[in-house]
């Protein structure tokens, strides 16, 4: 008899701190996926001249020409954390390929950071766009 009482307050309060246990599911981060605007500039002068950039969910990133609204270069993205790196090629001649890093700030809906040649995404210079 002593067995079965131990044995059914060990399942009551088992059954009671289970239930209890809070889920620890965190709520999902806004996607980086989307259109930005903003502006680049040289070195370390204040960005001040046009950039636009698609980052497609599916890993694709496209530089967005200002009067045409088309793609001018192509690549591919990655997210680790909240830094965005991605590397493309422009669709014309010559044909020179660009890298970026940026900090992606999901609440504000912003990616800040540098950009540069080749694979070097901090020689070309600063970079600030807002998600459109």
């Amino acid at each position: 008899m002593k067995v079965l009482k131990a044995a059914i307050v060990a399942l009551v309060f088992s059954t009671t701190f289970l239930a209890c246990k809070k889920d620890s599911s965190s709520p999902s981060s806004p996607s980086v996926a989307g259109k930005y605007v903003g502006t680049y500039g040289f070195d370390n002068e204040t960005p001040n001249l046009f950039y636009s950039l698609n980052i497609k969910a599916d890993g694709v990133i496209q530089e967005i020409g200002e009067s045409s609204g088309v793609p001018t270069g192509e690549g591919t993205w990655q997210i680790n954390g909240n830094t965005l790196t991605a590397t493309y090629t422009m669709l014309f001649e010559p044909y020179n390929k660009y890298s970026i890093v940026a900090i992606f700030d999901g609440g504000k809906g912003t990616l800040t950071g540098t950009w540069g040649y080749d694979n070097n995404g901090a020689d070309g210079g600063k970079m600030a766009m807002s998600k459109q």
